[in-house]
């Protein structure tokens, strides 16, 4: 009876007590936000994350997962796109990307928004690997680029334009 208890409490520690299979450790692992070191407080008061979502993927085919919203009023991360990915992830992606023709509304929003106004604090600093962008309001350190998923690196990952690269958070090529 005791191992019964502990297994009980185990699951109920884990979230895993519905009855949904594998689908609940998925959902449960996916929508974690990763968390930012020291960032600087957006001035917004929305209930959404002010980090950076380590989810990316979501709907049907991607075990059931929602994208949860992220940045000021939950715009950022909000729309699940035909292909099964969380955005707009920056405020120079074409929101229609992820929120227009083929959206999957079961699984987040499918509208249209006015973009977020930047922070009005001002920005922290990132340095490489860490987050960086109008979520967290940071902007990278000298010589960083503000990848469009916003993580502070160097490579053309991080630096193209064909990538989102973001030049009001780092450097871009």
């Amino acid at each position: 009876m005791r191992s019964f208890l502990l297994v009980i409490a185990s699951l109920a520690a884990t979230g895993l007590t519905q009855n949904c299979g594998s689908s609940c450790a998925q959902k449960s692992a996916s929508t974690t936000a990763k968390p930012s070191p020291s960032p600087s407080p957006l001035t917004s008061t929305a209930a959404f994350a002010s980090t950076i979502p380590e989810i990316d993927v979501c709907g049907s085919a991607k075990g059931g997962v929602s994208c949860p919203g992220a940045g000021r009023n939950g715009y950022f991360y909000r729309c699940c796109s035909a292909a099964g990915h969380c955005g707009p992830k920056n405020n120079i992606q074409d929101q229609s990307i992820y929120c227009g023709a083929g959206c999957q509304a079961g699984y987040g929003k499918c509208d249209k928004e006015s973009a977020p106004a930047d922070p009005t604090a001002a920005a922290g600093v990132a340095r490489d690997g860490e987050t960086c962008g109008p979520i967290v309001n940071r902007r990278c350190a000298a010589g960083l680029c503000c990848s469009g998923s916003n993580f502070c690196g160097t490579t053309a990952d991080f630096c193209g334009a064909a990538n989102w690269c973001q030049p009001k958070w780092g450097r871009c090529s």
